[in-house]
């Protein structure tokens, strides 16, 4: 303003069209200053609605992220009770760890000792295995006495039926002797007598009444001569002597039987001393 108080004019006119050229460019200025308002005004509301779209997004993910937040400390919160769940079960399995390694050395002691058990169990059984030998080989040896005695025993029994065939013929001899000893010698009659001696008449006695008598018929017996009557009384004392000889046999070998069950027994009650598996396992 001062500078333009300054100025000087020739005349008016040229002062007034100083002032309009002057009032043209401020209305000009003016008018730039105007648009450049409005522009400026244009861009400060769009960026206000940039800002506030970009406020809201921010909004959304703040809140997003606080849901998120609280998730992950919920997150945190169960894996840090889990982190403890696993800690005491840690704690837990180092104390199983502990104790079974305990067990483990408790087993393998009591494995040894089993193993000893075993061993000498397996010595008993030998033993006992032989023992058992030994019995089976006594045993074995008894059975066939026995089968030779049953042998014997049937063999006295066919001699017995023998004997009392023979015994009835006695008889029936003595019957036929007593019936014709009238019409005979007397010689027969003695030398009948003098084979009668020797014959065990207790013997007789047993068998003739042990036995039942066959009945024969006198017709259908014919007359003996004395040769055949000593023959038969001659065999008769021969059985006699042959069923004693095997009673005295079978006698003596009921007594070796009798002794080797005494054996058995004493030795059954010697092996009942060994160790037992339930005083080895204790």
């Amino acid at each position: 303003m001062d500078s333009a108080n300054d100025i000087t004019f020739e005349n008016k006119d040229d002062e007034i069209q100083y002032w309009k050229e002057k009032f043209h460019a401020l209305y000009e200025e003016l008018q730039a200053h105007k648009l450049e308002a409005e522009e400026f005004e244009g861009e400060s509301k769009q960026l206000e609605k940039e800002y506030e779209i970009m406020l809201n997004q921010n909004e959304k993910m703040i809140t997003e992220l606080n849901i998120a937040n609280s998730k992950a400390q919920l997150e945190i919160e169960s894996l840090r009770a889990k982190l403890d769940c696993i800690n005491k079960e840690n704690n837990h399995l180092e104390i199983q760890v502990s104790n079974l390694s305990k067990e483990k050395i408790e087993q393998q002691n009591y494995i040894r000792k089993l193993e000893q058990n075993n061993d000498d169990l397996e010595r008993a059984r030998r033993i006992i295995e032989e023992s058992i030998q030994g019995f089976e080989s006594a045993l074995n040896s008894a059975i066939e006495r026995n089968a030779i005695l049953e042998s014997e025993v049937d063999e006295k029994e066919t001699l017995k039926e023998k004997l009392q065939r023979l015994a009835d013929e006695t008889r029936d001899l003595k019957q036929e002797l007593t019936v014709k000893e009238r019409e005979k010698l007397p010689d027969n009659n003695k030398i009948l007598n003098g084979f009668k001696s020797s014959i065990d008449s207790n013997k007789l006695r047993e068998t003739e009444t042990q036995t039942t008598p066959i009945k024969r018929d006198p017709k259908l017996l014919g007359p003996l001569s004395p040769a055949s009557r000593v023959m038969a009384i001659n065999l008769v004392g021969d059985l006699v002597r042959k069923i004693g000889s095997l009673e005295r046999s079978i006698e003596s070998s009921r007594c070796e039987y009798m002794e080797m069950h005494k054996k058995r027994a004493v030795s059954s009650t010697k092996n009942s001393s060994t160790p037992s598996i339930q005083s080895l396992s204790k």
